[in-house]
């Protein structure tokens, strides 16, 4: 058999070539999506205590340094919000507020060319219906005639006669409607003080906050009825035969006395605890609505941005207040019907509680509806709900809602 001859060749590469055509990285070796959870974790240790180590060595400026840094984590979390652009922002604001007010104030007041700016006005025709004057404006007067405010109102002024009609000028509300409108004025602007919104809010945010499902006093189940059944050889005319059985009846009489007296005078109590409540809260709802108005007046008429704004603000806080002293309202429209009569004989205190006891929880857990609440919008609406309530003679202010004006 003949031989066969086989040649061999190498190829030899020099350090040179070798560093051209070998790729000499781990990612040929280990694939970066396979690195394990707590591989990851160790590098991202190791790489903040380096960071932390290297941290003052770090140039603030440049390629690598804190600013190069910075930007990218910036620019990948995104949508960041330094705290600091905010309180940026309300300075700004502030500044331009302040600006207005300082023009403002460079600029001499607008005077009507009949009323001066400092009088009072009032409707001829409605005396309730009270204006000042300021910046050519005229500006309802909370209140009335023999309100607080008006009477400050007035001595403010200089007035110092006994009849308030002489330091007033009565206008006709043909005139007073061609007059351009402005803020309300309220007790806030005697006093010359300025308050931000928070401060506004805060008087009458933590006030009402009576919740009627939660008043156990409310309940004419709390006030007990006494059940008495008279037996049936019970003489009721008087008339005894023997002194035993005239012993006997007048027993039975002086217990059924003793429980008719206790049943009226627990209709009475529960009476007198519902007129009371429905006073408190009829007022509130009075304040509510004052509030409420004024602050949209402000809202469409404040001689500044400024005020316009914050008046909106006012009047989105005060509206829940307002609502929940209407549905309350609905709740003690409900019940005070069975106990609208102020006297009340002994059958129909008794007849009257239970029926209400029966009807209570039916009454407190039906949700209010729009129609039911919209009876009280305007304040004097929904008057006539409390029938043997004098509420339109209410003088002295017990409401839950902050001051009145």
């Amino acid at each position: 058999m003949a031989q066969e001859r086989i040649k061999l060749t190498k190829k030899v590469y020099d350090k040179q070539s070798a560093n051209n055509l070998l790729n000499k990285s781990f990612s040929e070796i280990i694939n970066p999506s396979n690195i394990n959870n707590t591989n990851l974790d160790n590098n991202i240790k190791q790489l903040f205590n380096l960071y932390n180590d290297l941290f003052y060595d770090i140039p603030k400026v440049g390629k690598q340094s804190h600013t190069t840094l910075f930007k990218q984590s910036r620019d990948y979390i995104g949508n960041y919000i330094d705290s600091k652009d905010a309180e940026i922002e309300a300075l700004i604001d502030q500044v331009v507020d302040l600006e207005q007010k300082l023009s403002n104030q460079d600029q001499p007041n607008e005077e009507h060319p009949f009323y001066r700016n400092g009088s009072i006005l009032v409707n001829r025709d409605d005396f309730s219906k009270i204006y000042y004057m300021d910046n050519a404006t005229r500006r309802q007067v909370g209140g009335n005639d023999d309100s607080e405010l008006f009477k400050d109102l007035l001595a403010a002024t200089g007035y110092k006669g006994d009849n308030w009609k002489d330091g007033v000028t009565f206008v006709s509300p043909q005139v007073i409607s061609k007059i351009a409108g402005g803020p309300d004025f309220g007790p806030e602007d005697m006093s010359g003080a300025e308050t931000n919104v928070e401060e506004e809010i805060a008087t009458f945010a933590n006030s009402f906050n009576y919740n009627a499902l939660q008043d156990g006093e409310l309940n004419p189940n709390n006030y007990p009825i006494t059940e008495y059944t008279i037996p049936s050889d019970y003489d009721s005319s008087g008339f005894y035969n023997s002194f035993q059985l005239a012993n006997y009846n007048n027993n039975i009489t002086r217990q059924i006395e003793q429980a008719n007296i206790a049943n009226v005078s627990s209709y009475d109590k529960y009476r007198e605890y519902l007129v009371n409540r429905i006073k408190i809260v009829w007022q509130s709802e009075k304040r509510f609505e004052i509030l409420k108005e004024k602050y949209e007046n402000d809202k469409e008429f404040g001689f500044t941005e400024s005020e316009r704004n914050k008046a909106s603000v006012l009047r989105e806080a005060v509206v829940p207040k307002l609502r929940q002293a209407q549905e309350t309202l609905v709740y003690y429209k409900r019940l005070w019907i069975f106990v609208k009569n102020k006297s009340a004989n002994s059958s129909n205190a008794k007849s009257l509680m239970l029926e209400a006891q029966a009807n209570f929880e039916d009454n407190i857990n039906t949700p209010v509806t729009d129609s039911e609440r919209s009876e009280y919008g305007g304040w004097k609406k929904g008057i006539n709900n409390f029938p043997n309530i004098d509420l339109a003679g209410l003088t002295g202010y017990t409401g839950e809602g902050g001051n009145l004006y």
